[in-house]
């Protein structure tokens, strides 16, 4: 797979789904919108993450023969060289110690736990007690899922006489399953930690808290930076909860890969130790914490500027062999100076760039075309991309700077504008309320757009006495008028009305309807010729104001407008009537960042799925994970995937009978459903 090809796709398909869903009559905003400038804003290039190699270790058969460790564990986990911050982590472990793990994403924190918590079960052997003996926590259901069918693998490893009983008890099992584990009480249970609470607290889980009180010894937390502040409080005091509880003189183990970023290595270690000793109740040692130990995949060498600049003269074949890319200078100087930083005498993982950074760091060494930099640059890592992928499938346990795509992508936010003629105003995509214009700070207004003429409502609060426009976040929810059963429908004030919307008069026809025509005769007077008081003034009325957000409703000042107050009864660029007084703003008016989440992540997942089946990859390995942290919009993308599915499974129906005298291929087949599914998904989504 070329993974440059499919963030592309991705990143452009993206692109126009924001570009589309919008309608916007100024020109200025829409040129604005897409401008490089704010896509670059909201899609910024991605950052890329080399994946360093780990340092080496010992082998499980090492350990044995040291008498380490017990000699059915590698039955169970495997025979195989582990790296050397594993062996370390084990060490202490079959010591009885805790200890914390802070290595990077891959290199094996799991089993460093489940071979301390295995070893120790395998020990007592046929005197093992019934009981829960080891929880393991973790942030996510999620995760817990992964390693349960993680420790089911290292049971079948071991086979049909596997002596360490497991389950999941996170609160979404069903009443059968809860009353198995009761039953057996089984040695490891894997929970999140507010599942854990309420096995503290709740009547119904006293059996647990008894088996927790004589038999528990070891408690992992996994993902261990995770519980910080306020969950970080409660995780602490429910430690030393159940450490009251029990008998045994727990063992704490984190995990994490994300715990400290400044300083030298032993100072990282103290702060862990620090942070780990807080939450666990219990004093855990510098020595204690296990950084990862790195080493080149390269040969490592220093490449002076010269042959670095030669190296990008004579290009990069991506067909070329492993042995070439480890003696590649452009390989090794990118390995030393992007994908790790020396730290006193340490090598640790340098921090994710983008290509142009890493692209102007190689200009600054060899003053060549940025382009041609580039282009070699995209050449080396497609190399090791081709170079990776054949490992894999030769379950050689090699890789070669392998990397990550880190993409983030933001909502578009608002859109904010000057108090000036639409020809001359400032345009800016900010939550900002001021802006410096020809050394002149200027107050910038956030502004909504008719969802059916396009035109630009600016947001803005009369403050009366002071005669001056203020800014007014469309979001904000305390910005509310008075309802009007509260006003005095007789004797209205604008007092009653300060919170509305601004649409310039530069000469539109549709000023010159006489909007008595369009509404409801029970808002005009007994002649029909006038608006009642209160209904005059949720009708257009023309304001008058300058640059500076002075105003009247007297032709004073040089810019014209109309204000309307919230909540909107009238869209006169539309011509436009609301009857109903409860209907939403955001119902008649638009924001530039009203994309949903779920809606987004479905086109992101559409056009994701596609390039794989477009590149011709297997299609057990079309695959794509997402995590969402929203119920509703967990739902929400479901609903669109199985209208993905069935969608595709309607069109094949339909089309069976045409398709199958044609000589095409199912892949091309596929192709084409695909390309008219996303094709009227993105239709839908900009109706």
């Amino acid at each position: 797979m070329d993974a440059f090809k499919l963030h592309q796709q991705v990143i452009s398909n993206y692109k126009s789904y924001l570009q589309s869903f919008i309608n916007i009559r100024d020109q200025r905003i829409k040129e604005y919108i897409n401008s490089e400038a704010l896509v670059n804003n909201i899609i910024p290039e991605p950052l890329i993450q080399f994946n360093p190699s780990f340092q080496k270790g010992e082998s499980f058969q090492d350990l044995i023969a040291e008498k380490i460790i017990h000699p059915e564990l590698p039955r169970a986990l495997g025979s195989y060289n582990l790296y050397r911050h594993q062996v370390e982590a084990i060490r202490l472990g079959v010591q009885d110690k805790g200890f914390v793990v802070t290595s990077g994403t891959g290199s094996g924190k799991s089993l460093t736990f489940l071979a301390t918590i295995f070893n120790d079960l395998f020990k007592q052997g046929e005197v093992k007690k019934k009981g829960v003996k080891a929880i393991l926590v973790y942030p996510m259901n999620a995760l817990i899922n992964s390693q349960y069918e993680e420790i089911k693998k290292y049971a079948d490893n071991y086979g049909a006489e596997f002596p360490i009983t497991f389950g999941q008890y996170t609160g979404q099992e069903g009443g059968d399953v809860r009353n198995r584990i009761k039953e057996e009480q089984p040695d490891i249970i894997l929970t999140n930690y507010m599942m854990l609470e309420l096995i503290m607290t709740r009547q119904s889980e006293k059996w647990m808290r008894e088996s927790m009180q004589q038999n528990l010894k070891y408690v992992v937390y996994d993902e261990l930076h995770t519980y910080r502040g306020r969950q970080g409080a409660d995780v602490s005091l429910l430690n030393r909860r159940i450490q009251t509880l029990c008998e045994n003189d727990l063992i704490f183990i984190g995990t994490s890969a994300t715990m400290a970023s400044h300083g030298t290595p032993l100072e990282k270690k103290e702060k862990v130790a620090e942070v780990a000793s807080q939450i666990f109740g219990k004093e855990i040692n510098a020595s204690d914490v296990i950084n990862e130990y790195l080493e080149p995949c390269t040969l490592g060498k220093v490449v002076n500027a010269f042959s670095l600049a030669q190296a990008i003269k004579n290009g990069i074949d991506i067909n070329w062999d492993e042995e070439q890319f480890i003696n590649n200078e452009l390989a090794n100087w990118i390995e030393l100076n992007v994908a790790l930083k020396d730290n006193y005498g340490t090598l640790e993982r340098g921090k994710p760039l983008n290509i142009n950074q890493i692209v102007e760091l190689i200009y600054k060494e060899t003053s060549l075309d940025k382009e041609q930099i580039k282009s070699v640059l995209i050449d080396l890592l497609k190399w090791a991309e081709r170079i990776n992928e054949k490992n894999r499938l030769a379950k050689t346990r090699k890789s070669f700077l392998p990397f990550r795509f880190h993409q983030f992508i933001s909502q578009t936010g608002s859109i904010s504008v000057t108090l000036e003629p639409r020809a001359t105003r400032h345009i800016e995509s900010t939550d900002e309320i001021f802006v410096k214009k020809d050394g002149i700070e200027k107050k910038l207004f956030p502004v909504l757009f008719s969802r059916y003429s396009g035109y630009d409502f600016i947001c803005v609060e009369l403050n009366i006495e002071k005669g001056l426009l203020e800014p007014l976040s469309p979001s904000n929810k305390e910005a509310k008028n008075k309802k009007q059963e509260e006003i005095d429908k007789k004797n209205p004030s604008w007092e009653d009305f300060k919170y509305g919307y601004i649409v310039l008069d530069e000469g539109e026809e549709f000023w010159n309807v006489d909007f008595t025509d369009l509404v409801p005769s029970e808002w005009l007077n007994k002649s029909g010729t006038d608006f009642l008081p209160y209904y005059k003034m949720v009708m257009p009325t023309p304001i008058y104001f300058n640059s500076e957000g002075r105003f009247s409703f007297d032709a004073i000042y040089p810019i014209k407008g109309y204000f309307m107050p919230k909540k909107l009864r009238i869209d006169p660029t539309a011509s436009i009537v609301y009857e109903d007084s409860r209907t939403d703003d955001f119902t008649k008016l638009s924001r530039l960042g009203s994309e949903g989440r779920s809606t987004a992540t479905s086109i992101l997942s559409y056009v994701i799925i596609e390039s794989l089946m477009q590149q011709g990859g297997k299609v057990q390995d079309q695959k794509l994970l997402s995590f969402t942290d929203n119920r509703q919009d967990a739902s929400l993308q479901a609903g669109h995937f199985n209208d993905f599915y069935t969608t595709i499974r309607l069109l094949f129906d339909l089309n069976f009978m045409t398709i199958k005298n044609q000589e095409e291929t199912i892949i091309e087949i596929q192709l084409k459903f695909h390309e008219y599914f996303i094709q009227n998904t993105l239709i839908l989504k900009r109706i």
